[in-house]
């Protein structure tokens, strides 16, 4: 689907244009990457590609994006691309006690492990989708696509790279943003569908979005000085709607049916009827004080994978059928107010599931109002 330009004001088209113009796609990590698998394919580990493979800002990146809800260290990432090369899958422990390090063992044994063994067994064809995918046009679609849904004007001049060996399909970092193509090559296999050029680009305009959102949800929470409870609520919200907001107005365009057909989210959306109440009690039991932090990670990771993203599509959806995008800006601009503004539009449109109405005030009141007591 082509990008909506009309959107955008002719002004602010040129000015996004003009001071936020992109680069080529840096494709060293990716380069090195599919060397290394190709040299170790006997199951001698080469040093000095290793070596270059984890001294990359592009493996910097794919590590630090498994410690945003998990958490790994560059260790055990070297473990599990040795044990890729030997042809095993890695015998790790988690680095440290705690729900966030077990996430990032099991996602380091049942993603990115199986992807690289994948990939050491099909380098051929990663090359040839790395040829490709220089090919790309249309990075000037990027910034654009990501302001015309955002609540508020920012600059964004992110650095792009096509990366290979991690998690997450793509993911945001300060200012930089990846496709890990490995990543797509191995989940798409069996369909043989990796991302078209198209996709690329909404990939790169759904991160950019989060580059430019997560500015302005930093500035609103600082000015509220949140602690304990409240900011872990806030924090939750918060991701809700960075997630939802990209999934649903970047990824699918403001339409739902359109995000019911890709395959990436469908697990997760098939989850909505558990993810709901389960963030219902989260948020509850965050506002009374009641969870440690080694609770709320536990809770939390119900939502990893695409969970935030599908519970804050759908939330956010319900608000953008009852008064369209306006609505949707306003509760960007003000995590308090989600729950309180999804319940009026839930009631609009006869949407089956609410939130407990004391929950929702005590959330609009307690998350907009600074904290002097710290």
């Amino acid at each position: 689907m082509k990008t909506r330009w009309r959107n955008l004001p002719p002004l602010l088209l040129l000015w996004s244009v003009a001071a936020n113009a992109l680069d080529a796609v840096d494709t060293t990590q990716s380069q090195a990457m599919i060397d290394f698998l190709d040299v170790c394919h006997d199951g001698t580990v080469p040093p000095a590609a290793l070596e270059k493979v984890m001294g990359l800002p592009g493996t910097q990146l794919i590590v630090a994006q498994q410690n945003n809800s998990r958490r790994i260290t560059p260790v055990q990432y070297r473990a599990t691309l040795v044990s890729a090369c030997r042809g095993e899958i890695p015998h790790l422990q988690p680095s440290e006690p705690g729900t966030r390090a077990e996430k990032g063992v099991e996602g380091l044994i049942g993603d990115v492990a199986p992807s690289l063994l994948w990939g050491r067994d099909h380098v051929a064809f990663l090359r040839q989708r790395l040829a490709a995918v220089k090919e790309t046009q249309g990075l000037d679609e990027i910034v654009p696509l990501a302001l015309q849904n955002l609540p508020e004007k920012v600059a964004l001049s992110p650095r792009l790279y096509f990366v290979m060996g991690g998690r997450a399909g793509a993911a945001a970092i300060d200012n930089a943003i990846y496709i890990d193509l490995l990543s797509d090559a191995w989940r798409t296999r069996e369909k043989n569908t990796p991302m078209i050029p198209q996709e690329i680009i909404e990939f790169f305009a759904h991160e950019t979005h989060h580059l430019g959102y997560g500015e302005i949800l930093e500035r609103r929470k600082q000015s509220l000085r949140l602690a304990g409870g409240r900011e872990q609520a806030w924090n939750f919200l918060a991701s809700l709607l960075m997630e939802g907001s990209a999934t649903l107005l970047v990824s699918a365009h403001g339409n739902w049916a359109e995000l019911e057909k890709q395959d990436h989210i469908q697990p997760d959306l098939a989850r909505l009827p558990q993810l709901l109440p389960k963030a219902q009690s989260l948020l509850r039991l965050t506002m009374n004080g009641r969870m440690s932090e080694q609770e709320h990670q536990a809770a939390v990771s119900d939502f990893f994978g695409e969970g935030y993203h599908a519970t804050g599509a759908c939330l956010l959806n319900v608000i953008l059928e009852a008064q369209g995008k306006r609505g949707v800006f306003r509760v960007m601009r003000d995590p308090g107010k989600f729950l309180t503004v999804y319940n009026l539009c839930a009631a609009k449109i006869n949407q089956p599931f609410r939130f407990d109405s004391r929950l929702a005030t005590d959330l609009e009141h307690r998350l907009d109002r600074v904290d002097y007591s710290r």
